[in-house]
């Protein structure tokens, strides 16, 4: 049986999905949401929460323009989802030290973000005094010999930053339905109209994939999705004393701090499918972390299957007449979240 539902269906109950979900709703459209599992129990929620555009960024290309905008929503977004929804997204403004350990390095780190300085972002190479206090504060490792502050970098909790999302795209009125798994795109003369569910199909003048990992569901679409499996590692220890306040990373690795006493180290890529787990051994470069480890103790860990793209760039756009995908990179999708609550300017349609 085919059920006319909605103005929009969204493909997948991540952040991404249900952010959307809740944008389209604050703009009049019904939506909605077909998630195969639960709401946000994937990569969404697994994520360390990383928002780093500018120490993500090698060059001012698209990608960077997305994860700055997105960051620079981020606290009005996350302000207005916790007034609704009563859920701490655990948004801050922390910074991030991105640290050297050669000289060598350091002359590396220059050449990749000069264009940052010389376009007047906020970047700051912390050198002699300025990089011994970081080291006292932050308990940075005796190898650092230098290093670049981000100090816009910012970090949330991707757990209760879903929540919210999900909560507040219910509460606007879309319908977010889980344990519907959709197996494909139903196209009509070039347009999609709906999708096919093991519950049956589902018609909507608009589609979104918002699938993440599993975005390229659809092997019969007459183009390609170029989505993968990723799956990363990320440990979490348990610090005696204060947490250091800001996030410290090198190109192996990254520590990121949380309010609740831990540190989350990370991140692997692994190409290994949709294979879940535990982690057995440390993450890949913890013997090079650029913050010192020996107040922790050992904590959780997980591995989780994410969204990745050649070359490690979020798909998002267009496929068809009313087939739109939005899919993250080789990330989940915190680090464009923040763009899917873009305002509308005044007097603009709601549609």
């Amino acid at each position: 049986m085919t059920r006319s539902t909605a103005d929009t269906i969204v493909v997948g109950g991540g952040l991404i999905g249900c952010a959307l979900a809740a944008e389209l709703r604050e703009r009049g459209q019904s939506v909605l949401v077909l998630e195969r599992g639960e709401p946000g129990a994937e990569a969404s929620s697994a994520a360390a929460g990383l928002l780093s555009p500018q120490s993500d960024a090698r060059a001012r290309d698209a990608l960077f323009e997305l994860g700055a905008e997105s960051l620079a929503l981020y606290p009005g977004w996350t302000a207005r989802l916790s007034e609704e929804t009563g859920v701490d997204c655990g948004f801050r403004r922390a910074g991030l030290l991105r640290c050297a350990f050669s000289e060598t390095e350091r002359e590396s780190l220059a050449a990749a973000y000069g264009w940052q300085g010389a376009e007047g972002l906020g970047v700051e190479l912390r050198s002699g005094e300025a990089l011994e206090r970081d080291r006292d504060e932050l308990s940075l490792a005796p190898g650092v010999r230098a290093a670049l502050l981000f100090a816009d970098e910012a970090a949330v909790n991707p757990r209760a930053l879903t929540r919210a999302a999900w909560l507040t795209a219910e509460r606007r009125g879309a319908a977010v339905r889980a344990g519907v798994a959709v197996r494909r795109f139903v196209l009509e003369r070039g347009r999609c109209v709906g999708v096919e569910t093991d519950e049956g199909a589902f018609t909507a003048g608009a589609v979104v994939d918002a699938a993440g990992a599993w975005a390229a569901f659809d092997l019969g679409l007459p183009f390609p999705v170029p989505v993968r499996p990723v799956r990363g590692q990320i440990v979490a220890l348990r610090v005696e004393g204060l947490v250091p306040a800001r996030i410290v990373c090198s190109e192996d690795v990254y520590v990121l701090p949380r309010a609740d006493g831990t540190v989350l180290i990370g991140s692997t890529l692994e190409t290994v499918g949709f294979r879940k787990g535990s982690p057995r051994e440390p993450s890949r470069g913890s013997s090079r972390a650029p913050s010192g480890s020996s107040r922790a103790s050992r904590g959780r860990g997980s591995r989780t299957p994410g969204p990745g793209c050649g070359p490690a760039r979020p798909t998002a756009g267009r496929s068809s007449a009313s087939l739109r995908s939005r899919a993250s990179s080789s990330r989940p999708g915190t680090s464009e979240a923040g763009s899917c609550s873009r305002r509308r300017p005044p007097g603009s349609s709601r549609t």
